[in-house]
């Protein structure tokens, strides 16, 4: 009899009182026959015969003895491809689920802050002014300002633009901690935006540079799987991905109003995707710790809307 410890074998534990036919060598344990089966096959695709036996209520691959560790190692690779479909540096990656709950409240924060401005809030309040957050240490204006916006085509087409993006960033991170790193990259994008614009004064409004937050997240993202893995498969249709993103950026370049003066903020666009950009690359480095920060899903997501509530109470009171 072949000893089992002499070869590899796809299981934790060694099996007890098993005794291979004379000349064939155990390669894989399987609990059930549908994952034999598909060994099975994977091992005729090699041109090499096996044998599954039934012992102790599992089922167990052999293959001659010369076989054995060629076998053996076919079968190692697809356990790992199978445990491991996406790699980050031989890492795991991780892909989230989550409700809708959070794209709910993003669309009633900005739906509310425009019903608000239409009720007569001094826009000049919030708004992104370059002068009073560089010179006067206004900083919360970098996040008031993502709130308020020009007109209901502005609105409409952030709101669509925002969850689109969100949507995929949460895939990677987890919503709650999406939403925070967007609102951190257009945070961040405004900040930059002003210090471009100084010391000439300048104004802005608009979820724009958030959502341009966004897009820089995923391109982050994407730069990190480039550079570390370059046939990294999606799980979704590669067409997707650049099609929603060109007609985005068609809705937002081309038709909602960037800025209070009826141009597009282009400079705010790109400090937001930069800003995005590097957040995505670092947390992409690091994405397999989101998995720990998705255990405070609800604590992350009250952050956010604290944040944005500090923001609003010190600029209003």
């Amino acid at each position: 009899m072949a000893s089992l410890k002499n070869h590899p074998v796809l299981s934790e534990f060694l099996l007890q009182g098993f005794e291979a036919p004379e000349g064939l060598v155990p390669v894989a344990v399987y609990a059930n026959f549908s994952a034999a089966g598909d060994a099975g096959l994977a091992i005729l695709a090699m041109g090499k015969a096996y044998w599954t036996l039934f012992h102790a209520g599992q089922y167990v691959i052999c293959v001659a003895a010369a076989d054995a560790s060629l076998v053996a190692a076919e079968l190692r690779a697809m356990l790992d491809l199978d445990s491991v479909p996406n790699r980050f540096m031989g890492t795991r990656f991780l892909e989230f689920s989550f409700s809708s709950l959070s794209f709910v409240l993003y669309a009633l924060l900005l739906i509310g802050c425009f019903v608000w401005q239409q009720a007569g809030y001094p826009l000049d309040l919030g708004r992104g002014d370059s002068l009073a957050m560089i010179s006067g240490g206004e900083w919360t204006r970098a996040l008031t300002s993502l709130c308020l916006h020009g007109d209901i085509v502005h609105l409409v087409s952030n709101l669509v633009a925002g969850m689109g993006f969100a949507f995929f960033v949460a895939r990677f991170f987890g919503a709650a901690a999406a939403w925070l790193l967007i609102l951190l990259s257009g945070v961040l994008g405004n900040v930059l935006n002003a210090w471009v614009y100084f010391p000439e004064a300048h104004y802005s409004i608009g979820a724009s540079t958030a959502v341009f937050g966004a897009l820089g997240l995923l391109t982050g993202v994407g730069l990190w799987v480039a550079l570390t893995e370059a046939q990294e498969s999606w799980l979704m249709p590669r067409w997707f991905i650049p099609v929603f993103g060109g007609i985005t950026l068609l809705g937002l370049t081309g038709i909602g109003d960037g800025s209070l003066h009826g141009i597009v903020d282009v400079a705010a666009h790109i400090s937001g995707f930069m800003c995005g950009l590097l957040l995505g690359f670092l947390g992409a480095i690091f994405q397999r710790a989101f998995a720990v920060l998705e255990r405070a899903r609800v604590w992350l997501g009250l952050l956010t809307l604290a944040l944005v509530a500090i923001a609003w109470g010190l600029r209003v009171g």
